[in-house]
């Protein structure tokens, strides 16, 4: 075999920068982004960038391709170009404006979406043929290539800057590594894939060449387990008959498995259908869309249960209108028997895009629905009249009063309150000082927000605290955990204490906290002497009578309340409780399993911290 010579590599190279220029500069873009990010250089602007350019891969790749079919002149191809770069200029400019929880989901969304995009840009409007399978084989088989080689280069070039590193003592920064991959993913593995892309098409249709490889990866890895994904989903199908029960809503990851191993099986065999001696493809194609449609039925009948009980959010939306995707095309396959795979990746992407923009989008559909549900629950129990907000002390069932901080919580991280500033009197600025403006917040304010709104309402669970989903309850003093205390009495104040285990320096002894046997409270023991005990009981008994929640989890307690007094030896102690996590015991009693605080302590003594010792 003769290899290529170097000067036959760069003509390539040179070719394919030709070829794809703006693609490759879009390449270049998000490597230099990336990598300062990596350095630590790089700001949240530099991720905006590596998020635009490496969405510019797929769309101006595929632009490139429609042009080229359809033998567009230069001025029309540079127009594409520019509308590509003008959507990621839009792109670009529009993501601060989305919340950290809908940033990822809109990548993701758009990115497989201008993917699919690529896979049939160059066929549509042209009758389906066996170039179509051929271009989408030779894209698959060269991204895979590219993967394994960009990984290998890595390696080997790691392992000699390492080396470099260790013998000449050249010092190379341990960021040097990431940034080499990220350089290699995005300009050397974009650079591979695009000079493999076909641009003969006739040539395609004319091949017929196929990888007994495919085959055999199909019939004996995709379809086995498309066997053991059908079993299980039937016989789940059959207890949920049995039992009459709803279907459980994890069904939706078994569902999307078995779809998408069975169709991409169906995909990698196609050239071989209607041959004599590859017969079970057809019969394997008829029977997969036909057995896949009860899984769909409880798939939707699971959906609309989580619907119909929380409202719609963005991976509902996403899922539900796939599992009706995933029904149409069964039926449309069942029933025509059409052997045309290029629905498949068409029909896909026109969904991403309807979904991801418009009053349809997944997320205009979502907010609309948490804002409406809101609405409800708090209409339902007369806070919300003739579009206004009526705070009042009202006890509500303990599972609305879940949903509505719910609720609460998905707006401010997802959306913001622009939906609900109306119903506030003067707006949600009133309400709630943190907010700045009615968009999302980040993750750090999302709870404080919600809780300040919550607590506005003025609704309380009828049933008491409300454990988190492991159990637990935080208690902590309503004017938070950081709030002044005052100290007028005594002499000396500890902070930041952990009432279960800790020690603090005194000169020449040890002040040292240690949770009892049934961790209902602590002893303190200064050297040999022990203060005495202080327990908890009081505090649980508080918490349970008249803890405020703000959070499925979370609840508050006057700052007194939260006050424990000690006397004992030459010592009187106060601790102040900043933070007391409740959890409930198998009999259903509720057992501090962590606390800490501040204390403060009447004696002539000098209290410090180990670190704060003078040497």
């Amino acid at each position: 075999m003769k290899l290529p010579s170097i000067q036959r590599l760069a003509v390539a190279a040179w070719a394919t920068a030709q070829r794809f220029p703006v693609v490759l500069v879009c390449a270049i873009v998000a490597a230099v982004g990336a990598m300062r990010a990596i350095e630590g250089e790089g700001t949240l602007d530099d991720l905006r960038i590596v998020a635009a350019a490496s969405l510019g891969l797929p769309l101006l790749t595929g632009f490139t391709l429609f042009a080229e079919r359809r033998r567009l002149g230069a001025w029309q191809r540079w127009v594409l170009q520019a509308l590509g770069v003008a959507v990621l200029a839009l792109f670009y400019w529009r993501w601060p404006n989305w919340s950290e929880s809908a940033t990822g989901l809109r990548y993701f969304q758009l990115s497989a979406t201008l993917h699919l995009f690529v896979a049939f840009i160059a066929y549509l409007g042209v009758r389906e043929s066996n170039g179509f399978w051929q271009f989408n084989r030779t894209l698959f088989f060269r991204f895979g290539l590219g993967v394994i080689y960009t990984y290998v280069l890595w390696g080997g070039l790691s392992i000699a800057m390492l080396g470099v590193d260790n013998l000449f003592g050249m010092d190379i920064d341990e960021e040097s590594y990431p940034q080499l991959l990220f350089l290699l993913g995005f300009v050397f593995q974009t650079w591979f894939v695009l000079s493999g892309v076909p641009r003969d098409f006739e040539r395609l249709d004319r091949r017929d060449d196929y990888p007994a490889g495919l085959r055999v990866f199909a019939q004996y890895v995709l379809l086995p387990l498309v066997a053991v994904y059908l079993t299980i989903l039937t016989a789940y199908l059959g207890r949920v008959v049995i039992t009459t029960t709803w279907p459980s809503g994890w069904i939706g990851y078994l569902v999307s498995a078995l779809a998408a191993f069975g169709i991409f099986s169906l995909l990698l065999v196609h050239p071989r259908r209607g041959q004599e001696d590859h017969a079970w493809i057809d019969t394997y194609a008829r029977v997969f869309w036909i057995v896949i449609l009860p899984s769909v039925a409880m798939l939707l009948l699971a959906i609309g249960q989580r619907i119909g009980q929380y409202g719609i959010t963005e991976p509902r939306y996403m899922l539900l209108v796939l599992a009706i995707w995933l029904a149409g095309t069964a039926l449309f396959y069942t029933v025509s028997r059409s052997r045309e795979i290029k629905g498949i990746p068409l029909s896909l992407a026109v969904i991403g895009l309807v979904t991801y923009v418009g009053p349809w989008s997944a997320f205009d559909v979502a907010e609309r629905s948490q804002v409406g549900r809101l609405e409800s629950l708090l209409s339902a129990h007369g806070v919300l009249r003739e579009g206004r907000i009526f705070p009042a002390a009202i006890e509500v069932p303990n599972e609305d009063w879940r949903q509505i901080n719910d609720v609460l919580r998905y707006l401010v991280e997802w959306h913001g309150t622009a939906g609900i500033d109306a119903w506030f009197e003067g707006g949600l600025a009133a309400v709630d000082p943190l907010v700045e403006w009615t968009g999302p917040s980040p993750g750090a304010e999302v709870l404080s927000r919600a809780t300040l709104i919550g607590d506005h309402l003025g609704l309380v669970p009828a049933g008491g605290l409300l454990l988190g989903p492991r159990g637990f309850v935080d208690v902590s003093p309503s004017d938070g955990r950081d709030a002044a205390v005052p100290v007028s009495g005594f002499d000396h104040a500890v902070f930041g204490v952990d009432l279960f285990e800790d020690q603090r320096v005194l000169e020449g002894d040890t002040l040292e906290f240690a949770a009892t046997t049934d961790s209902l409270g602590t002893t303190l023991r200064l050297g040999e002497m022990e203060i005495g005990t202080a327990l908890f009981n009081e505090l649980i008994a508080r918490a349970e009578r008249s803890g405020t929640p703000t959070a499925s989890g979370r609840a508050q307690l006057p700052p007194d309340s939260l006050r424990l007094e000690l006397s004992g030896a030459d010592f009187t102690v106060r601790i102040h409780v900043t933070g007391l996590r409740l959890q409930q015991t198998e009999n259903g009693a509720l057992k501090p399993v962590r606390a800490s605080g501040t204390v403060l302590l009447r004696r002539d003594l000098r209290l410090r911290r180990d670190d704060d010792t003078e040497p």
